[in-house]
């Protein structure tokens, strides 16, 4: 019996007992006394939350012992590699990733079709739902959507929907999130983001309906018309609230679902400070310096505070890595804290400083004279250095530094450098799809370390879709991409208009 990755990923959930080795018939599914007969909402709503603010690549600070957070550091050149592992993400040669997403599309079904008209789950149902298939098409671009979790239907080869479909379902699901919160007065457990306060989730569904929006934004000529989305959402606050604090955040804040420090393999010492990165903060005189990196091996030798900035050393990102392997011993590397504290720092999904810099964004952008794009720029700085415990006479002084003070005739890439500042180590993938969207900051390609001198946009479809679903996935490829299933070739949301 063959089924795609999605249709075998899903029907594993849907059916206790069902491996993707061997599976069964399906009536042997419908009577399995193992299995229990119904789905509690609950329960799947704290699997969902595992998944997205711990376990998760497209989460926060991602999985605990995973590859994830310092290999796309070293894409975003927040940091370069000194180990193998580093190579590929650093010279962006990477080639497929996973669809594993699908796994809490169907989950977020499950909680809605046991919700027993409980509109809490229902809405938090559509929130997973979207947020999983922003990811989908954000990786791949065209992903199965409407026909990606029916194989209980008959359908085990998904047709791949366009992405500006898959936007339209993310942003109905959002809009039926939002509308069914606003009414819901019914009481949810399982819920450990938030503790089963919808008032706050409310926020969080709108606050991330930002960051799909502003994901568009070289579509204004489109009909999906992100501008105007923009302005519906700025100009209705009570209609669209948003977060207005760190008290907000979408964050897991210590972690005790997987009780063990983010990094704490000695392997991912191997790694240092990029060049640029450091070059900023240190010219930015950027005190959050101290919490993301260590000083030197030489500056403690010579007895440098940490607070002293000629004590960080970066290094160039796009070298070779035997190049930067062998000045390893003179640069800095990530902060110790990072190896030996399980709760060093939150696991961060969605912040309120990135919602500062989107609102931010959008004004600079020319979408709404409602507002300055200064004020929710110096908002989102300040956010991002209280959320590191930076004290507020600090923040006052980083924010009339020269490099830092609002000039509105660059006031577009400032507030895009700031969110990349932010970023470090959390918000997943948003970093990387930012980057990318923008083009700022632009990342260091001319080197013999980036052997195509230029970004990787996107991930190619995973090989057992070619196997398994070689038709739909085929034709997804052909009518996006030239060049075919390539890293550099350009998805829809990508392509001005």
């Amino acid at each position: 019996m063959k089924h795609s990755i999605l249709s075998a990923l899903i029907l594993f959930l849907l059916l206790a007992g069902c491996t993707l080795a061997g599976c069964k018939k399906m009536s042997y599914f419908q009577t399995n006394p193992n299995a229990p007969s119904q789905a509690e909402p609950n329960l799947l709503l704290t699997d969902l939350e595992k998944n997205l603010f711990v376990y998760s690549n497209i989460s926060s600070n991602g999985t605990n012992e995973g590859v994830f957070p310092f290999a796309i550091s070293t894409a975003l050149q927040y940091n370069v590699g000194f180990a193998n592992h580093s190579i590929l993400t650093q010279s962006y040669q990477w080639a497929t990733n996973t669809m594993d997403e699908y796994l809490q599309v169907s989950d977020a079904l499950a909680m809605i079709k046991s919700a027993g008209g409980n509109n809490g789950y229902v809405a938090l149902g559509k929130l997973f739902e979207a947020i999983n298939f922003y990811s989908l098409t954000n990786k791949f671009g065209d992903v199965p959507c409407s026909q990606a979790v029916t194989i209980t239907q008959g359908v085990d080869t998904p047709s791949y929907d366009a992405q500006k479909s898959v936007y339209q379902t993310i942003l109905a699901d959002l809009d039926t999130a939002n509308t069914l919160l606003t009414a819901s007065q019914a009481a949810i457990s399982g819920d450990f983001i938030y503790n089963g306060n919808l008032t706050q989730w409310r926020k969080f569904v709108n606050s991330f309906r930002l960051r799909v929006i502003l994901s568009l934004s070289n579509k204004t000529g489109d009909a999906l018309d992100p501008k105007g989305l923009f302005v519906n959402v700025m100009s209705n606050p009570s209609s669209y609230p948003l977060f207005a604090s760190n008290a907000d955040n979408a964050q897991q804040v210590t972690n005790t679902v997987t009780p063990f420090p983010f990094y704490n393999d000695a392997e991912w010492i191997y790694y240092g400070l990029a060049q640029a990165f450091a070059d900023s903060l240190i010219a930015y005189q950027d005190p959050r310096i101290v919490h993301f990196a260590s000083i030197t091996a030489a500056a403690a030798h010579a007895g440098l505070s940490v607070y002293n900035y000629n004590a960080y050393l970066g290094l160039p990102p796009d070298t070779s890595n035997a190049a930067n392997t062998a000045q390893q011993a003179n640069s800095s590397i990530p902060n110790a804290n990072y190896f030996s504290q399980a709760n060093y720092e939150p696991n961060l999904f969605l912040g309120y400083y990135e919602v500062n810099f989107l609102e931010a964004e959008g004004i600079a952008r020319g979408w709404w004279s409602g507002g300055a794009a200064v004020t929710y720029y110096n908002q989102g700085i300040t956010a991002s250095l209280s959320y590191y415990n930076i004290p507020q006479d600090t923040i006052n002084r980083y924010l009339a530094g020269q490099h830092v003070v609002y000039d509105p005739a660059v006031g577009l890439q400032q507030i895009l450098f700031q969110r990349y500042l932010a970023a470090v180590y959390n918000s997943g993938y948003e970093p990387y799809f930012t980057q990318r969207r923008t083009g700022y900051p632009a990342m260091a390609v001319a080197g013999v370390g980036i052997p195509g001198h230029q970004e990787a946009l996107r991930w190619q479809y995973p090989v057992s879709e070619y196997t398994l679903n070689g038709t739909n996935v085929t034709a997804a490829v052909k009518r996006q991409y030239p060049m075919g299933d390539i890293v550099t070739e350009k998805m829809w949301v990508l392509i001005p208009e």
